[in-house]
């Protein structure tokens, strides 16, 4: 079927190198995922649909080979030898699908550059049977050569509509992680997390032929917790953009228990979304809102989720980058976005304080606000609807102190035991021997 040239650097290996040195083979693995979820979100616009049920991707990984197989529509095969071989993202490049993911054109050759040394990949669509193609590249043959070829071979698609993708001879950390339970524990888990809307929306994912269970993402809502909810539309960026925040676990009882403070402490902070993906997740530094004319995350706000997501058929106006896994709060789409973003937060933060003389009855009022997924919390009208949180009746102010000491996590927990509740924190141990203190020496 021929063969074609991609202009590039003409030294390979400093070539792969450059491309492949930044990304993590999560992100790898991740990249793929998103053309097959693009391919998806085309093949079924094509139909008519906006759901993306029936299309899956299935991956397989072990210390020698690595597969990831999809339905979602396929590669032409002249997309295929103008543009996904190409080195780079062509300034003609056909237009993504509507709320695309996929970008960056060079996310499959640096995945599976990354990956191994030795890859066939293999496309059909539906509207061109007979275009069905393969390529087979052996990367370190490939690098010796002077020219810049990937041959194509016709096939037979015998029904495939998709890609397939399989890579052998992995690289040395790659066959490593790839046959560590821990890290494909962990994958399956991040995708969870980061495709989770598309999961949502019927795309299915197997690891090793388990499939991928979707995070539902959401927070607290009742008569007296409900979320901070705001949509509008950037329109100098053409990007809709919708913020949901609020109460999504229970805040700490005491700031100072590190058993307590380290509990879920990954799943608090701000998560940014771009066309229904996952970009940054449960962040607690400047790159949102935290510092900078703001006060720093404190552990004291675990139990707060707030979420922005930004859509735009033009992908290129959206704040994240390459990796897909970091954002640019440089742009001002995103930097306009930071004012409601505050907004979305700052009553949590006071909630946090006053809550600590009004125990009892807050966890009574958090307890009881059920957990409502973030796809079923909708703006009611142009403005923001704010956060609603318990207001406590004020309390005559009483000059108050701390108290605290430093005892043997050991002796501490005997402590525990002889009140009856191994569980309690530290701080509740030191109320208890306080009020122990004061009722038997003091009295009234």
């Amino acid at each position: 079927m021929g063969h074609w040239t991609a202009k590039a650097d003409p030294t390979k290996d400093f070539f792969i190198d450059m491309i492949t040195r930044d990304i993590g083979l999560d992100e790898c693995i991740f990249d793929l995922l998103d053309n097959s979820i693009d391919g998806a979100s085309r093949h079924a616009q094509a139909q008519g649909r906006d759901d993306l049920t029936g299309y899956f991707a299935d991956v397989l990984l072990s210390e020698t080979n690595f597969e990831i197989k999809d339905n979602c529509g396929g590669m032409s095969l002249n997309d295929a030898k103008e543009y996904a071989f190409h080195f780079g993202r062509r300034a003609d490049a056909p237009k993504d699908a509507e709320n695309s993911i996929g970008l960056y054109g060079i996310g499959m050759k640096r995945a599976i550059f990354k990956i191994g040394k030795l890859i066939k990949i293999r496309s059909a669509t539906d509207s061109a049977p007979d275009e069905a193609f393969e390529t087979e590249i052996d990367v370190s043959a490939w690098a010796a050569k002077k020219e810049w070829e990937f041959e194509l071979n016709q096939i037979d698609p015998a029904g495939l509509v998709g890609t397939e993708i399989a890579v052998s001879d992995l690289r040395k950390g790659t066959a490593s992680d790839f046959s560590d339970q821990i890290f494909i524990t962990k994958l399956r888990k991040d995708i969870g997390k980061y495709y989770s809307f598309f999961l949502q929306n019927g795309f299915r994912i197997k690891i090793n032929g388990v499939s991928v269970t979707q995070y539902i993402y959401g927070v607290r809502d009742s008569d007296i917790i409900s979320p901070y909810v705001h949509e509008y539309q950037d329109a100098e960026a053409g990007v809709s953009v919708r913020i949901v925040s609020g109460v999504a676990g229970v805040p700490p009882e005491d700031a100072g228990d590190p058993a307590s403070l380290s509990k879920d402490s990954e799943v608090w902070g701000w998560y940014v979304i771009c066309n229904d993906r996952v970009v940054l997740a449960g962040d607690k530094t400047d790159k949102t809102i935290w510092g900078d004319s703001f006060p720093a995350w404190h552990p004291q706000y675990n139990g707060f989720v707030g979420l922005i997501f930004f859509s735009s058929d033009k992908p290129g106006e959206l704040p994240w980058t390459t990796t897909k896994r970091q954002i640019d709060e440089t742009l001002p789409v995103f930097r306009r976005a930071t004012v409601f973003m505050r907004d979305a937060t700052r009553k949590y933060l006071d909630y946090t304080n006053v809550r600590k003389a009004n125990l009892d009855k807050a966890k009574a009022y958090e307890s009881s606000a059920a957990i409502k997924p973030i796809s079923e919390i909708r703006a009611k009208a142009p403005e923001a609807a704010p956060m609603r949180l318990p207001v406590f009746e004020s309390a005559p102010k009483i000059k108050m102190g701390t108290v605290s000491y430093t005892q043997p996590v050991a002796l501490l927990n005997k402590v525990a035991q002889s009140f009856g509740n191994i569980q309690m924190s530290y701080k509740q141990i030191g109320q208890k021997t306080f009020e122990y203190y004061v009722e038997n020496e003091v009295g009234e």
